[in-house]
């Protein structure tokens, strides 16, 4: 029964790293209305990212009990306060908070869900890394239809139920190390995709705006974006497990030809379809780093996820909104540049 318990508490914890994910993007047009932020949703960005860090460094001790469920309860109280906060400064310091309880959650909904059953990690933990997509997809579908503070209340009370399921969680079980090599272009890889994700997700919806796309429009839009992501995960991992460079570099190919059709009003909503084949990248990463470099190499990637994932939308905020669709497809490019790069080291 403890191992039912840590699986959903883990199921739990990753849907709200997926909340956490999509929130900005999801919340962004009633940050504006009610703060009349532009620029300053950066500093959320660089917060959550502090935060991040720092829960990724505490989460790579073997000590599971209590700093899991105790991340769990602090994001439980960051929702809350978010749905409470007068000022946008009141949500920066937030961020900080999410970001602390994210990294820790992210680090230990995955790595736990792995142990509980080795001889069924890679299925396990198939099935729990759905909760993320299942939580970046409700985001902002909820946000289009019930009131904000309703649904960051509810998600709060759901991370309390979380660290109930998770509370005397087992201590970190050590794994076998694998060979060294170079990992900064993998490292490189995560971030640039992980911004590229996030940018996606948070300011496409500005730019569908600029074109003259209604408001919600776009909600429902980025909801498609993160079922498409969920979905390219689950249908395309075993076509991309034959070949792995070099089926993401096909991969890429479509989603920069997505991102050129992006800069048209009529064409620009299509946009979700970049999820769908965005979804195998990041899963198909960390396999190969787990296989060629061990796990100690894993902390780096969350790093490097971390990194991107907020200092480069935060870096969006400062484009003029003709930009944004230019830095996505730039993003797309680096991308491909560095999967080129790693297929002709692999086979030359």
């Amino acid at each position: 029964m403890a191992d039912v318990r840590f699986f959903w508490g883990s199921f739990l914890a990753l849907f709200l790293v997926g909340v956490i994910v999509a929130l900005p993007g999801a919340a962004l047009p009633l940050w504006r209305a009610r703060y009349g932020v532009g620029e300053e949703v950066s500093l959320f960005f660089t917060a959550l990212l502090l935060g991040l860090l720092l829960g990724v460094r505490l989460a790579q001790g073997e000590r599971r009990h209590p700093l899991f469920p105790g991340a769990l309860f602090l994001v439980g109280l960051a929702l809350l306060g978010l749905a409470l906060a007068p000022t946008f400064p009141w949500v920066v310091a937030l961020a900080f908070l999410l970001g602390l309880g994210e990294g820790t959650m992210n680090v230990h909904g995955n790595s736990l869900v792995g142990e509980l059953d080795p001889r069924r990690r890679v299925e396990l933990l198939n099935r729990v890394n759905v909760a993320f997509g299942l939580g970046a997809v409700l985001t902002p579908f909820a946000l289009t239809f019930l009131p904000y503070g309703l649904f960051l209340a509810l998600a709060g009370l759901l991370a309390s139920l979380a660290a109930l399921l998770v509370w005397n969680a087992p201590a970190v079980a050590h794994a076998h190390q694998g060979e060294g090599g170079r990992l900064w272009p993998f490292l490189l890889l995560v971030a640039l995709y992980t911004g590229l994700e996030g940018a996606l997700a948070t300011w496409n919806r500005v730019w569908l705006e600029a074109l003259g796309h209604p408001t919600a429009l776009g909600g429902v839009l980025l909801s498609l974006y993160w079922l498409f992501l969920a979905l390219g995960r689950l249908l395309l991992a075993r076509r991309v497990a034959a070949r792995p460079l070099f089926a993401l570099k096909v991969l890429l190919m479509g989603v920069m030809g997505l991102l050129c059709l992006n800069l048209l009003p009529p064409t620009a909503l299509l946009f979700p379809l970049t999820g769908f084949l965005l979804g195998p990248l990041f899963s198909t990463l960390f396999a190969l780093v787990q296989a060629r470099f061990g796990h100690k190499a894993l902390g780096g990637l969350m790093y490097a996820g971390a990194t991107g994932s907020t200092l480069i939308p935060a870096l969006f905020a400062l484009l003029p909104q003709g930009g944004i669709p230019l830095g996505l497809l730039a993003l797309a490019a680096g991308i491909f540049l560095l999967l080129q790069g790693l297929e002709r080291e692999t086979h030359g």
